[in-house]
């Protein structure tokens, strides 16, 4: 038996780097997970579908339930989309890691205003949406 064994995650930006880790960890301690992912490069740009699945397949081929659910975290109908895939699969939502993200230039003095409102919209909209969507469970 798992620690998390019967909660239900979601983890944004689950498809790569630190988000993939954390969505591996908590199904290997028993949680379902939702994987959320665009699939986006490190910039921001871009979009697959295909990170977030093969999250999905590691984490079944290890014995664990997992569902992929792609969508723009700060888009408010996106993350209603997201947060209701863990009830409607699982039944319930009991943790939320909010770690979808991307960096620009990462240097202040190099970025420009619609550079920074990206950032912004993924790293603080996205986070409320996401937070707001889960209150209700």
């Amino acid at each position: 038996m798992g620690i998390l064994d019967g909660r239900v995650a979601i983890v944004t930006g689950a498809g790569q780097g630190l988000g993939r880790v954390e969505a591996l960890e908590l199904a290997r301690h028993g949680a379902s997970v939702v994987v959320n992912d665009l699939g986006t490069e490190a910039d921001g740009t871009g979009s697959s579908e295909a990170p977030a699945r093969d999250v999905v397949r590691e984490i079944e081929a290890a014995g664990g339930k997992a569902v992929a659910a792609f969508g723009d975290v700060a888009d408010w109908g996106n993350a209603q989309r997201i947060v209701r895939s863990a009830v409607d699969h699982f039944g319930d939502l009991h943790i939320l890691v909010n770690n979808a993200g991307f960096s620009r230039d990462g240097m202040i003095v190099k970025m420009d205003e619609e550079q920074w409102d990206a950032v912004i919209r993924v790293h603080m909209k996205g986070h409320f949406c996401m937070i707001r969507h889960t209150m209700g469970y």
